[in-house]
Order: structure tokens, then C-alpha cells, then sequence
């Protein structure tokens, strides 16, 4: 795609390579929805899509990788302005597009209004998701790079060195 510039210079439109890949699957062999147990998104957001790709057509991208996405909806339908670090932001919330998604990737949606709410959705996720924590020993791992190294070093050597017994 090309755009002639007012000064009639033909460049190349730059496009978003996020945007590109999040809409692309890519020939991804899909899976059941929200089957992924180690693989889940929890999306605060009041839903309002000004820019990137469609949410509904990326969470059919993370329901066909098993992902579940939990949505957590702030704001009014009727929209608000809230101050965010000391910028007036103007949110409205879009509860039919943050259910869809959560439907698709049959995760949930949760709806939280004031900061107490939004606590009380954060337990109920907690409670509801686990995580487990797993030690591996790494020790072998390290041992045998290091056995490697030493042997290359080895060889090494005695190519520099021309010292090979016959």
C-alpha cells in the first residue's frame, strides 16, 4: 500500500506489525477453548476499542490456543472522564464486547465500578486460579555444559598445539 505525500514523493504506509500478527493465525492447529490450563489473561479495560485489531477477532486467535480470558469491565456505559496520573481520560464502558470476548475464550466477565469492587473481582479470580510452584535442579544441566566446554577446550588444544600421539 502507498500514499502520495503533498509533496507528490511516493512512500510506503507504515502498518503496525502488532496489528498484522494478532490477526493472522498463522496455520496454528486450534484447540479447545480455554483448555490451556497453564495459560490464562485477566483484561481490565473499559472495552472501548479506538485502535488495533478487533478484541472479538483476537479472542477467537487465544480461544482456538486454549487461552482463557477473564474480562474485567470499569466505567459506565455512559461514559466518564477519570483522572489517570494527572490526564483526564474518557472511559465508557462496552459490557457487550468484554462479555463476547470472555464468551468466546470461555473465561468471565466481571463488572467493577469502584475500587472496592474491583478488590472483591481480584479475590474471586484468585480463588478460582492457582498457581503451583516448581523446583527443578538445574545442577546436571550446568555439569554436563561444563564437561562439554572442558572437552572443546581440550581439543582445542591439541589443534593448536599440533601435540596428537600416533
Amino acid at each position: 500500500v502507498r500514499s502520495i505525500s503533498a509533496a507528490n514523493s511516493v512512500r510506503p504506509q507504515r502498518t503496525s506489525l502488532r496489528a498484522e500478527t494478532a490477526v493472522s493465525d498463522n496455520g496454528y492447529e486450534p484447540v479447545e477453548p480455554g483448555s490451556n490450563r497453564s495459560a490464562v489473561i485477566i483484561l481490565l479495560t473499559d472495552g472501548e476499542n479506538t485502535t488495533g485489531p478487533d478484541p472479538v477477532q483476537a479472542a477467537g486467535l487465544a480461544a482456538n490456543r486454549g487461552v482463557r480470558v477473564y474480562t474485567v469491565g470499569i466505567g459506565t456505559p455512559e461514559g466518564q472522564q477519570i483522572d489517570v496520573g494527572g490526564w483526564k481520560v474518557h472511559v465508557r464502558l462496552d459490557e457487550a464486547t468484554l462479555k463476547k470476548v470472555s464468551e468466546i475464550t470461555r473465561g468471565e466477565y466481571f463488572h467493577a465500578a469502584s475500587a472496592s469492587e474491583l478488590k472483591s473481582v481480584y479475590q474471586a479470580l484468585n480463588s478460582r486460579l492457582s498457581s503451583e510452584r516448581v523446583e527443578t535442579e538445574m545442577t546436571a544441566v550446568f555439569s554436563a555444559g561444563a564437561a562439554m566446554l572442558t572437552t572443546l577446550a581440550g581439543l582445542l588444544s591439541l589443534l593448536w598445539f599440533n601435540r596428537f600421539v600416533s
